[in-house]
């Protein structure tokens, strides 16, 4: 396999098509008006224009940054955030079954969704959270405004019903000042109706290749002043691989409450129950390339999947007294899990929770904010021997508690188009382990400081700013409990991951042009790297400290309203990730090797058209070739999809607004892989589905 194969053969069907969108579309509407459309009203000069009736629009400078603790608008911010939005409308013709069909055109985030539901999406920023091989790490995960990040850094994401997002917005640097550990970067995501009327009852059946069924239901009562949103969904399918069947069933509410002229309560809530989802494993080279849909003997044999049931419930309380405002909350999680692994049969039980208050106000000109968080997770884990599927002998069991104590802060000095900030923040993290096994009951602290720094400058539709900001990353329970000795209890041996990031970008909009931009540069260099190896086929992965790497890189993004009824968005990112220093267990050196699972450029690009009532949306993301191993041995083909949908939003009889919609996905059947960094075997390849299709119809009930 090539080192760098952005630009092969495989590649131009797509890269043509993109080419043509862009080239093909521009002139058809002038044509059709003689002129762009004017930009919408905005008090925000460097804001991009309004969202169109049915297209997802970037807002390169959001009014307020919801990713944040603190209360900063857009025009303000001295570091790099993005937002992407949908309309009612979207929501209704988009299917988005999983977080990359929201996020293609946001720089800097890359989600890949594996094509099954037993690991999870996973979600790079900048590519921090490479070395996950389930679930998100490294980086901040918030839905609704509670964190689905718990103490040790894991965030399980299953809960998020994709089909019911809002708005994502993603803060693309180091954030620990912020959020503490495991923020690499931050994505909030949002399923709160933004206001504007919104049907009373909306109902959406999805059918789709590989036996996809999905039901979904919201309903948005009239409350008076309360604007309330309760959702539900369920969903099965077969996969596209053999072997990664899954049922899914999800819910949830967000409800503000107004308690007078000043202060409310907000009520957010969420489920997913998933009792089933087989794990197709991974696959080496050869098998990936002679037939993708496989999956190996031993993992069914091994009956690996999982079962899960998690909830949530938060409670956000705000009010602007004398002395500023204060916004408390307070948030409980608790999570069920039974998954069977090739190695073993792991039985989780997770109660976890927290509580954060800030009050922010001014000083004159100076803005200031303080802030306390608290967070608490308490795991029982019980580890058996795999016995075809079912638990074996008992091998671990332990009770896992960590607590996080923080204190932050945040200042923010405007002097006319300049503004200056800065912040800090102070973590303790404490892990038990009580070991009911072994003797190997102990006790793990790492303790952080945080600062940040950063200066924006605005003049006109332009904002320009730079950013100093730090991350700090332990290792999660999983991490310090699979230990390369066999025994039971914490590793003694791993420390914490810290990560420097410096950034400087550019955000503005172009009025003439109806066009918003955003451009970055950015290097990240992350030192006590935790490195993920393992001994044996089929074996637990483990972690050790090792060496350092470097990412560097570009990111830019554009909207541009092309016409009334045309929207273009696209998004491109560089990134040269590569290792500082550092060698494998067997002693190989990796300086100036690149960092597994992270490609150097990837891109996504869509095109909204609406003639005469119809929705037409084109999409376009690919990526280039990348390691999948440390030592650069094996590399991923870099590869470009294509995706179409078609929608019809204007039907209606006896009060009951219709919209069809078919979305199809791959369209030149380009093969593709998901990967698995570093795993056993060569066994690095997660083959996706080729051409497939999705179907349904929206029903509205105001």
């Amino acid at each position: 396999m090539t080192r760098f194969a952005f630009f092969s053969p495989r590649l131009i069907p797509g890269a043509l098509l993109v080419l043509l969108m862009v080239v093909g579309v521009l002139p058809a509407a002038v044509a059709a008006d003689g002129r762009l459309a004017s930009p919408s009203s905005t008090d925000d000069p460097t804001a991009a224009p309004a969202d169109t009736t049915y297209g997802a629009m970037v807002r390169l400078a959001p009014v307020e940054v919801r990713a944040a603790p603190f209360l900063i608008a857009g025009e303000a911010a001295t570091f790099s955030v993005s937002t992407a939005n949908r309309s009612g409308d979207r929501l209704n013709l988009d299917p988005a079954l999983t977080l990359d069909r929201l996020t293609t055109t946001i720089p800097g985030l890359s989600v890949n969704s594996r094509e099954h539901y037993a690991l999870g999406d996973r979600l790079t920023i900048r590519g921090m959270g490479w070395r996950a091989q389930f679930g998100v790490r490294g980086v901040q995960v918030l839905l609704d405004g509670i964190p689905l990040t718990v103490a040790d850094g894991q965030s399980m994401i299953e809960i998020v019903d994709p089909a019911f997002v809002r708005s994502a917005e993603v803060i693309r640097g180091p954030a620990s000042t912020f959020w503490g550990n495991s923020s690499g970067g931050v994505l909030a995501l949002s399923t709160q109706p933004e206001g504007g009327p919104e049907p009373a009852v909306r109902l959406r059946q999805i059918g789709g290749s590989f036996g996809l069924l999905k039901s979904e239901v919201q309903v948005t009562p009239e409350l008076g002043e309360t604007r309330t949103s309760v959702y539900a969904s369920y969903l099965t399918q077969d996969g596209f691989r053999e072997h990664s069947s899954a049922e899914l069933a999800r819910a949830g509410i967000t409800s503000d409450i107004p308690l007078g002229q000043s202060r409310g309560l907000r009520v957010v809530g969420a489920l997913a129950v998933m009792p089933q989802a087989d794990a197709p494993g991974s696959l080496d080279a050869e098998a990936a390339q002679e037939d993708p849909r496989q999956t190996r003997a031993f993992q069914v044999m091994q009956g690996t999947g999982k079962s899960s049931t998690q909830g949530q419930l938060g409670l956000t309380y705000h009010d602007a007294l004398p002395v500023g405002t204060l916004r408390a909350s307070v948030y409980g999680t608790g999570r069920a899990l039974e998954n069977p692994i090739p190695s073993g049969y792991i039985d989780l039980t997770r109660r976890a929770g927290g509580a954060r208050a800030t009050l922010e106000d001014q000083l004159g000109t100076l803005r200031w904010g303080v802030g306390i968080e608290t967070k608490l997770q308490r795991d029982t884990r019980l580890e058996f021997a795999n016995d075809g599927g079912s638990p074996g002998a008992l091998q671990t069991d332990q009770l896992e508690t960590v607590r996080n104590e923080a204190a932050f802060g945040r200042l923010a000095l405007p002097l006319g188009s300049l503004e200056l900030s800065a912040g800090l923040r102070f973590d303790q993290l404490r892990f038990d382990v009580d070991d009911n096994v072994g003797d190997e009951s102990g006790v793990r602290t790492f303790r952080d400081l945080s600062p940040s720094v950063g200066a924006a400058y605005r003049f006109s539709a332009v904002r320009v700013y730079a950013n100093l900001s730090t991350g700090l990353e332990a290792p999660t329970t999983v991490e310090l409990g699979n230990r390369p000795d066999g025994r039971t209890g914490f590793n003694p041996d791993i420390g914490a991951e810290r990560s420097v990031g410096l950034e400087a970008g550019v955000q503005g909009f172009v009025p003439a042009l109806n066009l918003a931009y955003d451009a970055a540069v950015f290097t990240t260099g992350i030192d006590n790297m935790l490195m993920p190896y393992q001994l044996e086929s089929d074996g637990p992965t483990l972690f050790r400290n090792e060496g350092a790497t470097r990412h560097t890189g570009v990111e830019a993004a554009l909207q541009w309203q092309l016409h009334r009824t045309v929207t273009f968005s696209g998004s491109y990112t560089h990134i040269n990730a590569t290792f500082a220093e550092g060698q494998l267990a067997n002693g190989t050196a990796l300086d100036d090797n690149q960092v597994p699972g992270i490609p150097r450029h990837f891109f996504g690009t869509r095109l909204d058209w609406q003639p005469q009532g119809v929705w037409i949306s084109l999409e376009a993301e690919g990526q280039s070739s990348f390691y999948v191993d440390s030592a650069n041995t094996a590399s991923n083909d870099g590869a470009v999809r294509v995706h179409t949908r078609v929608g019809y939003p204007g039907l209606s009889f006896a009060g009951i607004a219709a919209q069809p919609f078919v979305a199809l996905y791959n369209v030149f059947d380009v093969r593709h892989n998901d990967v698995i960094v570093n795993a056993f075997g060569n066994r690095f390849f997660e083959p996706g589905a080729g051409r497939h299709w999705q179907f349904g119809l929206a029903l509205n009930v105001r």
